[in-house]
């Protein structure tokens, strides 16, 4: 059994209908679920943004 902290959210979004339908199709290009699909690309915007934050070396 899934600890608390591990099981998902659930968060209803409204997306226009043109994202939603672009969205689902690059969900089945690359063989997820929207839901995934949207979870992954909110994932890598994050991890850019973090990259982005860290100073230079």
């Amino acid at each position: 059994m899934k600890a608390q902290s591990q099981l998902p959210s659930v968060t209803p979004i409204r997306l226009p209908t043109e994202l939603r339908d672009w969205l689902k199709h690059q969900a089945i290009d690359n063989r997820r679920t929207l839901g995934n699909e949207i979870v992954f690309r909110l994932e890598e915007s994050r991890e850019r943004q973090l990259a982005a934050q860290q100073p230079s070396k």
